[in-house]
């Protein structure tokens, strides 16, 4: 289209529409978002740098580009301030964070394209927007209503200026423009200046939780942009900060950005999103292998590290929210870690509040740390260990925690927690501490071969398991919440099992040699558990679901499945778990149920004689039978995203029972219409004859690739089939017997079958 005549006159007319369309914000809101995509597509095309696209169109390009990046800018700020005001009675902009950011990414990539002009005008608007906010203060009547609406405001310009820094492109960015993105930063800067000022003094109200954000926002691009793990040291952002601000290098505006959050930590409420996210832009800093390094460079870290207790900041006082406290200690750990060197004095140092406070807690008596004003105290202290922990990657480091943990019997607090019936929220914080306790994350656990630590972190594991799940299984009255006070507890469980067989840091073939009843306690509770909830229960619960075959999957794989005593209504309501986990929403759910089936039908398979054999060859008449008919309607009937987690089992199935397949098959032929059936005859028999039913990884590989190609034919034909029911609309079909030539008389036996109908 570049090339015809009328490329020039579409330009024009969409820029045209364009402005109008962004005038009109208050009654096309949702236009918006395919206006500015129509640029930034056109932007990337054009980029105005390449003198090779400046005979296309590029002067109508050049001057469109800004004025729609500048012009949507301003119709978001005239949108607040009239919903600030009360004229428009739409949603504030602001409030749909996402769709924000969206918008906002786009402009900026139109910006990015005719960088000079765009963020002039970007800058220009900022510049304006906050000398008209300082003239407000320093009026002295400003209203705490004014100021508000002035900093909703000003939140635009703020989030303008992060998404054209975060959009930069290191191998496009020149000496002007990273100097452009020193002078939008340094506007940034001090407009955030200026408004802690003004909370200092008390003037003009609260803060906005709308600016806050933005500049969380902007000290996140900042940092993606210019403190990366690269360290783009060569550019010229650094010498126009230090000229315009003082910024000399990344570790100052690293000192900057953290001073902001903990300011922000101490000063807003728990609940606030603007916590949660300085929470998240702090985690970030600890991720990167740079970034964390200097980091724990700064004093403000090191005085964090030396005192981090539930004082220090108010969110650390809520008792509710995990998450919070979850990123707060995972970043801390990262950064205590990032010298490895000093690793062991500086963690003894680090877990010293911790340790007075569990040794506290483990002296009670049990009925005093069963009481109303201990309890949230113990469900803070296990949630911020298990969020410490969750950031341990380390094998010297784990060891480090396991050592504190349980040389000095601090593991008891946590099975009297567990034990704790009166609190499920206390049993459902330690259990949760032990699921991560156990979990190989890493190959941390992997402890040397004369070690004793996995064999004891099972033993703990098991005894935790089974004291909750015993008490579960004693407990059989009704209760108010089912989840809370029974399957939330018994999934976490499962997940602590499963974590413990998955990480193979325990030769567990060899407890029953010894005499260590840890494996079996924990493998009969399992079972009994399972056993004890309805199967519609397990699937309707998605975490539940969920840890539930991800257990399965592990406890009866080909190692394990021996061990497990699984008797005949164990059995049986397995694989009815596994079915109903078919329809989960979450596909992984569904390949875990493949998995355990395909571990149990395969261990039978190959282990003639044997007690799974056995139980799987005495109800190969119902549950077998079950299994294939569910896995072929889901095969051939449906478009599954994960149809070689089904080709698995489904093989060896078929190689059960062949027999019930094919005739399965042929009654599905049967009841299409006349003119499906031959397509999927063929289709059908090149699935079934693709390979011999004999159980070796080269056979299921080429029944997995046959099947593939069976949904290719379907879906080039576009046969829609209809799933059987008692009725018939043909004679049977032989499938792998037929061929071609006898479509000729089977349509004929049709056609004769039709006409007797009539």
């Amino acid at each position: 289209i570049e090339d015809s005549g009328v490329y020039r006159t579409l330009l024009v007319a969409a820029a045209g529409f364009t402005v109008a369309g962004l005038g009109l914000w208050e009654w096309s809101a949702n236009s918006i978002a395919p206006l500015l995509t129509f640029w930034a597509k056109v932007a990337a095309a054009h980029d105005g740098r390449d003198s090779s696209n400046a005979a296309i169109c590029g002067d109508v390009i050049a001057a469109t580009l800004p004025r729609v990046v500048g012009d949507h800018l301003r119709a978001m700020v005239q949108a607040t301030a009239r919903v600030a005001s009360g004229e428009s009675l739409g949603d504030s902009p602001l409030e749909n964070t996402d769709a924000l950011l969206e918008n906002m990414a786009l402009a900026a990539s139109i910006a990015r394209a005719s960088y000079e002009a765009s963020g002039a005008a970007v800058l220009a608007m900022a510049r304006e927007m906050a000398g008209e906010y300082q003239a407000l203060l320093n009026g002295g009547q400003a209203g705490a209503d004014a100021v508000a609406a002035c900093e909703a405001q000003l939140a635009w310009p703020v989030y303008a200026v992060a998404q054209c820094i975060g959009a930069r492109q290191p191998y496009k960015a020149q000496a002007d423009d990273d100097a452009a993105d020193a002078e939008m930063f340094a506007v940034a800067l001090e407009l955030d200046h200026v408004v802690r000022q003004r909370l200092q003094r008390g003037v003009g109200g609260g803060p906005s939780e709308a600016l806050e954000l933005a500049f969380l926002h902007l000290h996140h691009s900042f940092r993606a942009a210019y403190i990366g793990e690269q360290g783009y040291k060569a550019t010229a952002v650094y010498a126009r900060l230090a000229a315009l601000v003082g910024l000399r290098d990344s570790g100052q505006v690293l000192a900057l950005v953290l001073d902001k959050l903990l300011f922000n930590l101490r000063t807003w409420p728990p609940a606030s999103p603007v916590v949660l996210r300085s929470l998240q832009l702090f985690h970030d800093l600890s991720v990167g292998y740079v970034s964390v390094r200097q980091v724990a460079k700064l004093d403000a870290v090191k005085a964090l590290l030396a005192g981090h207790s539930a004082e220090a900041f108010r969110f650390l006082g809520a008792v509710d929210a995990y998450k919070p406290r979850a990123l707060y200690y995972a970043g801390l750990a990262r950064i205590l870690f990032s010298a490895p060197d000093a690793a062991a004095p500086a963690f003894a140092a680090f877990m010293r509040p911790w340790a007075r406070l569990v040794d506290e807690l483990a002296a009670m008596p049990d009925a005093q740390l069963a009481a109303n004003h201990v309890r949230p105290g113990l469900v803070r202290v296990l949630r911020d260990l298990r969020g410490f922990l969750s950031a341990v990657a380390a094998k010297s480091n784990y060891t480090l925690f396991f050592d504190w943990m349980c040389a000095a019997q601090r593991m008891r607090l946590v099975h009297r927690c567990v034990e704790m019936r009166a609190d499920a929220a206390v049993q459902i914080a330690a259990l949760k501490f032990m699921a991560e306790f156990v979990f190989n994350r890493t190959q941390r656990l992997n402890f040397d071969v004369a070690s004793p630590n996995g064999i004891l972190i099972f033993r703990e594991a098991s005894r935790a398991m089974c004291a909750y799940g015993g008490r579960i299984l004693d407990e059989r009255g009704a209760v108010r919440d089912v989840y809370k006070e029974r399957y939330k507890g018994v999934a976490v469980c499962f997940t602590i099992l499963a974590r413990l067989i998955a990480g193979k840091y325990v030769a567990i073939g060899v407890m029953p040699l010894y005499g260590d009843t840890a494996l079996e306690r924990a493998y009969r509770v399992a079972v009994e558990l399972l056993k004890q909830f309805p199967v519609p229960d397990v699937i309707a619960y998605p975490k539940l679901g969920k840890a539930t075959t991800a257990l399965l999957e592990v406890l009866l794989a080909k190692p394990n499945i021996d061990l497990v005593p699984l008797d005949d209504a164990a059995y049986e309501h397995v694989m009815r778990v596994c079915v109903e986990a078919f329809d989960h929403a979450e596909t992984a759910v569904s390949s875990s149920a493949c998995g355990v089936i395909d571990g149990v039908l395969t261990a039978a398979i190959e282990s003639e004689g044997s007690d799974i054999a056995n139980l799987v060859r005495a109800r190969s008449a119902d549950i077998t039978t079950y299994l294939l008919r569910a896995m072929l309607n889901i095969v051939l009937f449906e478009d599954r995203p994960n149809d070689w987690s089904f080709s698995r089992p489904l093989f060896c199935l078929i190689l059960l029972d062949t027999q019930f397949a094919l005739q399965y098959t042929s009654q599905i032929v049967q009841y299409q219409p006349a003119e499906r059936r031959e397509d999927l005859i063929k289709a059908l028999k090149d699935l079934l004859s693709s390979t011999e039913f004999v159980l070796t990884t080269a056979n299921r590989d080429r029944f997995t690739q046959a099947l593939t190609q069976y949904r290719r034919e379907v879906a080039a034909k576009n046969l829609i089939l209809m799933v059987p029911t008692s009725q018939t609309l043909g004679a049977p079909v032989d499938i792998l017997a037929y061929s071609i030539e006898d479509s000729g008389s089977a349509t004929a036996q049709d056609e004769a079958e039709a006409a007797m109908v009539d």
